[in-house]
């Protein structure tokens, strides 16, 4: 991204925009690396691939990482928060299986203010750095944020969260309001160590009053029966039979301080196993989706090749159709050309011999026995119902031939026709005419018989259409 020039003509402006940083650091890594380099590292890689697929989910990116510290940058407060508390939860849940040697969790800090953009995308500047302050005062496992961050999240996320008042952090001007979120989205967030069950700790308390009391009381009895032998050894075994109950209730507390414990640890892991297997359900049918949307997209480019190569097809069709036409027209016009040059030099001759009137032109071999005028009409596929079409045809017979023509369907063009009828009544017709579908010349041919009544004669045009043509004679 190319930035302007200042209004002093100097060097470009620096580029600015407001994000919001998340920066996360493992807490104890040096330690950690110093007692198992490799396991750590291995453990650090599969965090870290956690850490990355949640943060492409809530449409972060990191901009900056180092060594065990990752620098993040997500559009909004919002998305970034909510992608810290899954993050912590989700590593909570991988930390469950790992010896205790090797369990890592990060400290993360979040905060919403302006920051420099690097032309390599880096980003600096107090809203880099205070988010990584920050993240210096959350526990372990847990997630600090900033004044502005929450003033933007409040009552958008079902978060809890406790104010740790404003603090003072090293190169920073401004004292930073500061929160930290104690409970997620999706149940209490880790922490440094686990706070007992409130109701074992209040059977443990009572347990321990009992025995204050007990003993008081004991104490008092005993001074009071010093006396009596037998009073006092009755007190010892009344004292010892109490303390056995005592002992016998705080054993029952702590087992049920126990048990409640672990019925915690296992409602957690169950929860974390359920949304495990959601996001895996998701991640699965997305995946689907996404195969489901290749696939037609595959069909329709198939079926759009099959279509351009059908075209394509068609087109070649067309264009050796028309380069026929165009030759049976060459070969037609030739032919006419010919026969109007025969009809000349049999004029010239009969003129300047007295002769006979020649015979019209377009075929030798006509005969003046059938002379005279015809109406009627010539068809196009006359046997189709659905594509028959036929149009009045008129004409005069002289020495046995006629010619004559007709507007065609095609605009501005003009149909026409050669007839010969030879001394044997056989006829013989040919047809200039249109193609109605392109214009390009359609020559055709027709052959019949003459009566004293009429003409009949069928036949085709060049590309394959059938006509035929029915005359009467006229009186």
């Amino acid at each position: 991204m190319t930035s302007e020039a200042n209004s002093t003509g100097g060097a470009p402006a620096l580029e600015r925009r407001l994000a919001t940083i998340l920066s996360a650091d493992v807490a104890g890594y040096s330690r950690m690396m110093g007692a198992n380099e490799e396991a750590t590292v291995q453990t650090l890689r599969g965090h870290r691939a956690v850490f990355e697929s949640l943060l492409k989910q809530h449409r972060g990116r990191i901009f900056n990482t180092a060594g065990d510290a990752i620098l993040a940058e997500f559009p909004s407060a919002v998305d970034a928060v909510r992608c810290a508390t899954e993050i912590q939860t989700a590593l909570q849940t991988r930390n469950e299986h790992l010896p205790p040697e090797q369990k890592l969790q990060f400290r993360m800090g979040i905060n919403l203010g302006d920051v420099v953009v690097q032309d390599d995308g880096d980003l600096l500047g107090d809203g880099v750095n205070v988010a990584s302050r920050i993240q210096t005062v959350a526990e372990p496992g847990g997630v600090c944020i900033s004044g502005s961050v929450y003033d933007q999240i409040q009552n958008k996320l079902t978060l809890q969260f406790k104010s740790l008042g404003d603090q003072q952090f090293k190169n920073i001007g401004q004292p930073i309001r500061t929160f930290t979120i104690t409970h997620g989205e999706r149940g209490a967030l880790p922490v440094a160590g686990r706070r007992v069950n409130a109701r074992a700790a209040a059977v443990a308390g009572i347990a321990l009053v009992a025995v204050a009391a007990i003993a008081g009381g004991g104490f008092a009895l005993y001074r009071y029966n010093e006396s009596s032998r037998s009073e006092q050894a009755e007190l010892a075994a009344k004292m010892a039979a109490e303390k056995a109950a005592v002992d016998e209730a705080r054993r029952a507390a702590e087992e049920q301080s126990r048990r409640a414990t672990e019925a915690e640890m296992r409602a957690e892991r169950e929860r974390a196993a359920a949304e495990s297997t959601r996001r895996e359900i998701a991640l699965q049918a997305q995946v689907q989706s996404a195969e489901d949307a290749r696939r037609r997209a595959e069909a329709d480019r198939k079926r759009l090749e099959d279509e351009r190569q059908k075209s394509e097809t068609d087109r070649k069709r067309l264009e050796d159709e028309r380069q026929k036409a165009d030759a049976d027209k060459r070969a037609a016009e030739a032919a006419r050309a010919e026969a109007d040059k025969k009809v000349a030099i049999a004029k010239s001759t009969g003129s300047s011999s007295g002769g006979a009137a020649p015979a019209a032109p377009g075929r030798a071999g006509g005969t003046g026995k059938f002379d005279g005028s015809y109406n009627g009409t010539m068809c196009n596929f006359p046997n189709n119902p659905e594509r028959r079409l036929c149009f009045s045809s008129a004409f005069k017979l002289e020495n046995g031939a006629s010619d004559w023509s007709w507007m065609s369907r095609v605009t501005g063009k003009r149909a026409s026709a050669r007839m010969t009828v030879a001394g044997d009544a056989k006829v013989a017709v040919d047809l200039d005419g249109w193609n109605i579908n392109d214009g390009s010349p359609l020559p055709g041919t027709m052959h019949g018989r003459a009566s004293e009544d009429g003409i009949d004669a069928q036949g085709r045009w060049s590309n394959g259409a059938p006509v035929e043509a029915h005359w009467k004679r006229v009186p």
